[in-house]
């Protein structure tokens, strides 16, 4: 039985990143693991509360989080539970720490692509910022960022999953914050990143509204599900990251998802593939009324594959198995570790 503790479960962000786990305990046990709060453990999971401090400069985050991780002793996994595919203050503690394992959420599908310098390290935010970050990173170390295997499909209870309706009366639900408050990352804004493509995306849609069928004021949760199950499409901008809730509730209420490509991005379960499981379209949304009036103009077809395939993705890889499974393997492939 391998023992495992959390540090910290349930402060901060490590709090979302280890709840998944820590529902899953029981079973787990199934699979020889065993989460325990005893100081008698074989490894340690580190949350990012506990290495990163958003609030500090980078450099200064970096040395806190060294700091705290030079008091533990034994092996230990560091887990980035951020929403992007963003390294940002993550890997630079990684690379000096003695973790055994960078676990992401998400990450870019290649190395390479981590060369390019981006505003946040976020590609989707464009660069020119005063923090552009990019990460030549090696194969091994590349070898040692592993997936978390829990991303937004397991914060929440998806699998109540209404029955489609082919009789829709709206065309767009395009209902989103386009306005984020004024925001920081290590001394740097970044709400203006966030801003501007969702406020691209509100200027696109203005002169549309005389075209389409279409919401975008916020109502109560309750009208905006059911106006959700009864709309075409769904537009679903970046936030600060790639996938998002409102991804997760179109395809729970059976709505077809329009939003940018997610082709750069690989995650752990992954049921955004472009084409396959939401439409894709530009980030800056050039090509966007081509693809609603694709959708719109053979949504029948679309309406059925689109739910379709990512409903059976979901149900098929997004199970309490999939991550007791994922974690005995991952185990299971350490030097001088023994789980039966």
């Amino acid at each position: 039985m391998i023992k495992i503790k959390i540090m910290n479960p349930t402060i901060g962000r490590n709090r979302p990143t280890f709840n998944p786990l820590l529902r899953v305990k029981d079973k787990l046990k199934d699979y020889s693991i065993d989460i325990t709060e005893s100081d008698d453990f074989d490894f340690l999971f580190v949350g990012m509360d506990d290495f990163i401090d958003k609030k500090k400069s980078l450099q200064e985050s970096v040395d806190w989080g060294l700091e705290n991780l030079s008091k533990i002793t034994g092996d230990y996994f560091l887990f980035d539970g951020s929403d992007s595919t963003s390294l940002m203050g993550a890997y630079e503690v990684f690379e000096q720490s003695d973790a055994i394992y960078l676990m992401k959420n998400q990450k870019f599908k290649t190395r390479e692509e981590y060369k390019t310098p981006y505003a946040f390290n976020k590609y989707f935010f464009g660069s020119g910022s005063d923090l552009d970050l990019s990460y030549d990173i090696s194969e091994k170390m590349w070898d040692r960022i592993k997936f978390t295997h829990i991303n937004l499909c397991y914060w929440n209870d998806y699998s109540n999953m209404q029955t489609i309706n082919n009789n829709k009366q709206i065309d767009l639900c395009a209902i989103f914050q386009d306005n984020h408050p004024y925001n920081e990352d290590h001394g740097v804004r970044n709400d203006v990143y966030y801003n501007n493509h969702r406020k691209g995306l509100s200027d696109k849609i203005q002169p549309l509204k005389n075209k389409y069928n279409m919401l975008t004021e916020k109502m109560p949760f309750h009208d905006y599900v059911n106006n959700l199950w009864d709309s075409k499409i769904l537009l679903s901008p970046f936030g600060m990251g790639e996938l998002c809730f409102r991804d997760l509730e179109a395809m729970s209420f059976g709505t077809v998802i329009l939003k940018p490509s997610h082709k750069k991005v690989d995650t752990l379960p992954n049921i955004m593939m472009d084409g396959e499981t939401f439409i894709s379209c530009e980030y800056d949304w050039a090509d966007l009324v081509e693809k609603i009036d694709y959708i719109l103009g053979n949504f029948a077809h679309i309406n059925e594959k689109i739910n379709h395939n990512i409903r059976n993705l979901f149900n098929n890889n997004c199970t309490n198995e999939k991550l007791c499974r994922y974690y005995y393997d991952l185990f299971s492939k350490l030097d001088n570790v023994a789980i039966s």
